[in-house]
């Protein structure tokens, strides 16, 4: 992040006194329950937002070499993403064409591809997704006459990112994507970090609610008495609209020790969680020295896997430093998996009883505020009413 744009962020903090009002969004906001819980509005949901629009789907840095792949679902459709031998991306439904078996298995990465294999009958592409050969069928398929090259996507990739549209062939502009949020993401250098380790869990609830405990520190107080609260301020958050996507930045309790400082030797990085929510699928989180990475891939009204990935600014020079990395992954899943999830997960149920038509966001929430609206709207946009 460019320092003067670390200042700005910290001048706000200081304008905004000791309750932190001044951080506040302009208003509160209630939504259905039924956001959370209708299957209707869920299927909606997976078709105009993870479908049709553009998904994040990898940093650059996941598959910098010719031959290296990451695969992943994006709304239900099976997405494959390999590096070509010039360099450039190629995206591919990650299903044979002969009998629809998945090329590479699950949400993985992977390098050192020379062809794409399906395991089921031998069929085997090029990088590209050209039909190359079916071993041992001694002709059977001479009379197949439509093509059998494996279904392209559109992928794009910029800023050290990658994003893909799942379902039909309109072309990403990676710029317009994130709306103005390239200006900040792209002084990360992400394309420079190393990816330290990548872990699946599935979770029993929405996906968007696994999004929504990071949208605000108000919980910090009470979920994470014990954890988070001694470090983190519960009070102070600042929140970006970059269209549909938001940045919410939380602090550290001592940010005040920087306001000692000289305008120009203070430094965002040092205090702050920087947490960009990229609709619909991925939150991308700068901490103090890595970044983590979150995609989501929803599987049911109900039901959310998440790929976690952490990420390095250099590649670890001992082993001692790669666990490092690897131990601020683990105290991440720790936290959210012991603390956050399970009472995102209740609520889950106690929204499914119908006992509770509605929620409440604050004006101290104003990041899920943005997030909830911005979803709303694009399912408005495309014809979908407010509760499905």
């Amino acid at each position: 992040m460019r320092h003067e744009r670390q200042l700005e962020l910290l001048q706000r903090v200081a304008d905004a006194g000791p309750t932190m009002r001044g951080l506040h969004g302009p208003a509160s906001a209630v939504h259905s329950a039924s956001e959370y819980t209708d299957r209707k509005r869920f299927d909606d949901e997976m078709r105009v937002l993870f479908r049709e629009g553009v998904s994040f789907f990898a940093l650059s840095c996941e598959m910098a070499e010719p031959g290296s792949y990451r695969s992943g679902m994006i709304g239900g459709v099976p997405i494959l993403v390999v590096r070509q031998t010039d360099g450039t991306l190629r995206a591919v439904v990650n299903a044979c064409r002969h009998r629809g078996a998945a090329l590479v298995d699950g949400s993985t990465t992977g390098r050192d591809l020379d062809v794409l294999q399906c395991r089921y009958h031998l069929w085997t592409y090029e990088l590209d997704g050209t039909l190359r050969a079916r071993p041992g069928s001694a002709g059977a398929f001479d009379d197949v006459t439509m093509n059998c090259d494996l279904h392209q996507r559109p992928v794009a990739e910029r800023h050290g990112m990658i994003f893909v549209r799942a379902s039909g062939d309109a072309p990403i502009d990676v710029d317009e994507t994130l709306s103005g949020a390239e200006d900040d993401l792209g002084a990360f250098g992400l394309e420079d970090f190393v990816h330290i380790e990548t872990r699946t869990i599935g979770r029993a609830m929405n996906w968007k609610l696994l999004l929504d405990t990071f949208t605000e520190s108000y919980h910090i107080r009470g979920l994470h008495a014990e954890t988070l609260a001694p470090v983190f301020d519960s009070n102070c958050i600042i929140h970006d609209a970059f269209g549909p996507n938001v940045l919410a930045v939380g602090f550290r309790s001592d940010i005040t020790d920087e306001f000692a400082k000289p305008v120009d030797e203070r430094s965002l990085l040092p205090y702050g969680t920087i947490q960009y929510f990229l609709v619909p699928n991925a939150l991308l989180v700068h901490q103090v020295d890595h970044v983590e990475l979150w995609r989501l891939e929803p599987e049911a009204v109900d039901r959310t896997r998440a790929v976690v990935s952490v990420f390095a600014p250099e590649r670890p020079r001992s082993e001692r430093s790669w666990t490092y990395f690897v131990k601020n992954l683990d105290l991440l899943l720790q936290v959210t998996g012991g603390e956050d999830f399970p009472v995102m997960e209740q609520i889950q149920r106690n929204l499914e009883s119908g006992a509770l038509p509605e929620v409440v966001y604050g004006r101290n929430e104003a990041p899920l505020i943005h997030l909830h609206r911005s979803i709303n709207d694009a399912l408005a946009a495309a014809g979908c009413g407010p509760d499905h």
